[in-house]
């Protein structure tokens, strides 16, 4: 979905006043929604990636399992077991 899709959505989905808030206080500022899937609830970054190593260390998964469990690259997350994120 474009730029222009996606914000006459957001408008269609909260409503015009709030849309029009939106706009005043987030001009020009690039957000990333999250996809509703069974990790979208990794907020925080940080948690994340410690229990991503919990499970590295563990010797129960492959980076490839790694991966897939929390929805990111390969490189990804052999950055972060080497803590280079």
């Amino acid at each position: 979905m474009n730029s222009k899709e996606a914000l006459k959505k957001l408008k269609n989905i909260i409503g015009e006043e709030a849309y029009r808030q939106v706009l005043e206080q987030m001009a020009g500022a690039t957000v990333y929604f999250p996809s509703m899937s069974s990790n979208a609830d990794w907020i925080d970054k940080d948690e994340r990636n410690v229990r991503l190593k919990e499970d590295f260390y563990s010797g129960k998964y492959e980076v490839a399992d790694l991966a897939k469990k929390y929805e990111l690259s390969i490189s990804r997350v052999y950055k972060i077991i080497q803590g280079k994120v």
